[in-house]
């Protein structure tokens, strides 16, 4: 069995038969449309794969983007299509290529991994991936509720030759998103198995929302726009009476959305990680001194009118890292120390995942003096949300 490595052009086929065999069987659906950005020529070093004899029998793939949330700019690489053919697992393959991701996340500055599952959680978790708070609700709207949403603007397919820029600018203005280039837009608003519709006052495009009844994406996936347009959206895309209940996903914090369904007496919701076509929502830091330094900028708003510090030591890395505030600064020095001296708090890598992203306040985690509690405490968690047309 060989090492881990980055596919080769001529193995793509071999990739998509095993992720295919894995993933898709039984499904009229197949991964390389499915997962057109990850399958992409231009993502192959991306692509790592244990071989034997010349036959690739394990894989999993990078997904690397940009998260802008909170004022922050991230950089994070998404891990997808871990697989391992049935009849040669248990050999520690799936093991060696996630090491493997771990280690190019972290030698290109990579914030964090990011990844969802559900039955292989504990597969991860020792490997130091940690599950953290939830990625948003989905709302169930029965068909019944349909007729309570108003439709004041005109609804109309999404054309991608004259509507393409004007969506690319209401998602850019979303608080919370991955970044795309336009080429990446007009990929993932060509699903299979997606409608995207828009709804126009005088001409312009003031909304827009993406319908998917795929086996990996269900429901209204995506979505941006003014209240009156999301309501008119709403109006057209929801099912009729008499059809099936329609997932509507949206962010954890307040939002147009939230506010529209709610409004409308649809107040059934679930966290995301339990709906369809979802999962658990797990993270790997890579360095937590890194981390930290790219969120200083949303750290400092939270910790202005504070004073204080807090050291803490990473067991499985050895990284101490020193956070320090004042009024409107932040300081964050890293190292490496060889256990939890001079007063450091000692985390596990999980631990540290939970202490950034929650569901956990940091004083749950850590020991901290009370004054120091507060202030973390409204550090943390840094909460973010990806739309499930960007899961991979």
């Amino acid at each position: 069995m060989e090492e881990a490595r980055p596919v080769r052009p001529e193995e793509l086929g071999q990739v998509l038969a095993l992720v295919n065999k894995v993933f898709r069987t039984g499904v009229d659906q197949d991964m390389s449309t499915d997962y057109p950005l990850v399958f992409a020529p231009g993502n192959l070093d991306n692509l790592r794969v244990v071989s034997e004899g010349g036959s690739i029998f394990s894989h999993a793939a990078m997904a690397r983007r940009e998260l802008r949330e909170h004022g922050c700019a991230l950089p994070v690489s998404m891990i997808c299509a871990v697989a391992t053919d049935p009849e040669r697992r248990r050999r520690g393959a799936a093991s060696r290529i996630m090491e493997d991701t771990v280690e190019a996340m972290a030698a290109r500055g990579d914030a964090f991994g990011l990844l969802w599952t559900g039955p292989a959680r504990d597969f991860y978790r020792r490997l130091g991936w940690e599950v953290v708070g939830s990625n948003g609700w989905a709302y169930q709207v029965e068909p019944q509720l349909a007729g309570r949403f108003e439709q004041p603007l005109p609804v109309r397919p999404f054309q991608a030759g004259t509507d393409l820029e004007r969506i690319i600018e209401i998602h850019e203005a979303q608080p919370r998103r991955l970044t795309r280039t336009e080429a990446e837009y007009r990929t993932l608003l060509g699903l299979p198995k997606s409608e995207v519709w828009v709804a126009e006052e005088k001409g312009r495009v003031e909304g827009y929302l993406v319908v998917a009844r795929a086996y990996n994406k269900s429901g209204v996936v995506e979505w941006g726009g003014t209240p009156e347009a999301l309501s008119s959206l709403l109006a057209r895309a929801l099912p009729e009476p008499a059809g099936e209940r329609m997932q509507v996903f949206v962010p954890l914090p307040d939002n147009p959305m939230t506010e529209l369904l709610t409004g409308r007496g649809c107040r059934t919701r679930i966290p995301m990680e339990t709906a369809d076509g979802c999962g658990l929502k797990m993270v790997r830091i890579l360095s937590l001194g890194n981390l930290l330094r790219q969120l200083s900028t949303c750290l400092k708003n939270r910790l202005t009118g504070g004073s204080g510090q807090v050291s803490l030591w990473v067991r499985e890395t050895g990284e101490r890292v020193d956070l320090r505030w004042d009024g409107g600064d932040l300081e964050v020095v890293g190292g490496r120390a060889s256990g939890p001296q001079e007063g450091a708090q000692e985390l596990s890598l999980r631990q540290a995942a939970r202490l950034v992203f929650g569901p956990e306040k940091p004083s749950q985690i850590l020991d901290p003096s009370q004054e120091d509690a507060q202030d973390l405490d409204r550090a943390f968690p840094f909460v973010f949300h990806i739309w499930m047309l960007d899961y991979v």
